[in-house]
């Protein structure tokens, strides 16, 4: 074999060569190999660039949304309505910086946090570092290094930051798209309003309302405030589209890649918001609404304590003995009213009073002496929403005292300054600063006076007037505790 070879190399002449049409040929089945693997190799960056892009959104848009998760469930409540009166009573700082320009779409009570927690959605404009087309941005307290909210930073909003929490948010959904997930279809929606009911007859609100101003992440939010849905949507199309011109020399989007049906995310899931109140003597505090009435949503106790009373007639506003405050409870089952026990005689606390779940329990407060005056006449009752104003760290009607008495003595402002109650603000009224265990009354005792009005034949008649409220006669607290 290897003489064989040996012959074959002896014939070789070294001035043989190749001729131009083998080469032509040689380099165009070249040229077709080289495009035919450098078109495979673009394809497989390009899928490579696609797949790393879908990936490191969908793990950003998982983060994000357990981020977000994790404070809900460190909330107290949240909020169903967003609307421009809400913010200004609740998130006042957010409303001033961004309430004309920025639309809501979630709104957190945190227990010791000043003003409500802001989520919202924002565009990238063309000089940031973040990918398009949108993101979410937080406005609240930093945390600290165990994740908590800084203790310094809970009740100064003045200091808080609106900071970006992820990126590549859609902002052009579909209709179909911006609803709540998993719900019966008994909706109403229109293009200000949506409101969908499920089967045990909740009702849930889509944040934000308008259809026009649903993008990329919202939530829907179920009436007690406590569970909602929230619903983020990415995308990576941003990334693979390149700026071009129409024949208007309007500036346009165009796709450059085929794969953009895969590069849309979608995340939907329930959170609830389950904290636990913890109050001013240090234990839980149960659920509750407030009217004019507590109502306990579970089982819990309630104290009376009588912070302040000027009672017709008395000698000292401040030590009256002339006042009785107890507690009345209404029986969900039978309906009842009954008499328990907690009752005040004068300025006081009264003994703890144990409330089942769904009971009602509303503070009476009454007067015990009347005047002596011949043409005055006290009718105290102050049982009821027509003679008392009340104050929580969660009612929208009353956030500064100058709201509910406009002139307060400064008895009452130094009494419930001397209890931590109120501060004063910056425009000379008085912002309350209540525990979310303590709601706060003020007692208006109606008076009606009999005033002479001559008869027109030497003699007189008597005409009743009664005095406009001021809600100022008698201040108290009822604070809750499990």
């Amino acid at each position: 074999m290897f003489k064989i070879y040996l012959k074959l190399l002896q014939k070789h002449q070294p001035s043989a060569g190749w001729t131009l049409a083998e080469l032509m040929i040689a380099a165009a089945m070249t040229l077709v190999v080289v495009m035919v693997a450098g078109f495979g190799l673009v394809t497989i960056l390009r899928e490579n660039k696609v797949a790393n892009a879908t990936g490191e959104m969908q793990y950003d848009l998982n983060r994000a949304t357990e981020f977000i998760s994790e404070e809900i469930r460190s909330a107290k409540t949240i909020e169903p309505r967003l609307s421009q009166e809400y913010l200004e009573e609740f998130a006042p700082t957010f409303w001033a910086k961004y309430g004309t320009t920025k639309t809501p779409v979630l709104a957190l009570k945190i227990d010791g946090v000043y003003e409500r927690v802001i989520y919202y959605v924002d565009e990238v404009a063309d000089d940031e570092i973040w990918k398009g087309p949108g993101v979410i941005k937080r406005f609240g307290p930093d945390f600290n290094e165990n994740g908590d909210h800084k203790d310094e930073l809970k009740r100064d909003p003045s200091a808080w930051k609106s900071l970006a929490l992820v990126d590549m948010m859609t902002l052009d959904l579909k209709d179909d798209q911006k609803q709540c997930q998993n719900l019966p279809p008994n909706v109403k929606d229109t293009d200000d309003e949506y409101i969908a009911r499920d089967d045990e007859l909740n009702e849930w609100y889509r944040l934000p309302q308008a259809k026009a101003d649903v993008q990329g992440f919202f939530v829907c939010v179920r009436e007690d405030k406590e569970l909602a849905q929230l619903n983020i949507l990415g995308t990576t199309l941003d990334e693979f589209q390149h700026l071009g011109y129409n024949k208007d020399d309007i500036v346009t989007k165009e796709k450059k890649t085929r794969y953009s049906d895969k590069m849309e995310y979608t995340v939907a899931t329930m959170v609830h918001a389950r904290s636990e109140v913890i109050g001013s003597s240090g234990e839980s505090v149960p659920r509750y609404n407030v009217k004019s009435s507590v109502l306990f949503q579970e089982k819990g106790q309630a104290t009376i304590k009588v912070l302040y009373a000027n009672i017709p007639c008395s000698d000292d506003v401040t030590t009256s003995s002339d006042i009785t405050t107890n507690f009345y409870i209404a029986n969900p089952e039978t309906g009842a009213v009954d008499l328990a026990a907690g009752t005040v005689n004068g300025i006081g606390e009264g003994p703890a009073v144990t409330f089942t779940k769904d009971y009602k329990a509303n503070a009476h407060i009454k007067e015990n002496t009347l005047c002596s005056s011949d043409y005055l006449k006290y009718q105290i009752s102050a049982n009821d929403q027509n003679h008392i104003k009340f104050a929580t760290n969660d009612n929208s009607d009353h956030t500064k005292l100058n709201q509910i008495i406009p002139t307060p003595s400064s008895t009452i402002v130094n009494k419930l300054t001397q209890e931590g109650l109120i501060k004063e603000a910056s425009d000379g009224s008085y912002d309350f600063t209540l525990p979310d265990n303590i709601v706060l009354y003020f007692v208006e005792f109606e008076f009606v006076k009999d005033e002479p009005i001559p008869d027109g034949s030497g003699g007189w008649t008597f005409e009743e007037q009664t005095d406009p409220p001021h809600f100022d006669d008698a201040v108290y607290l009822v604070e809750m505790t499990k």
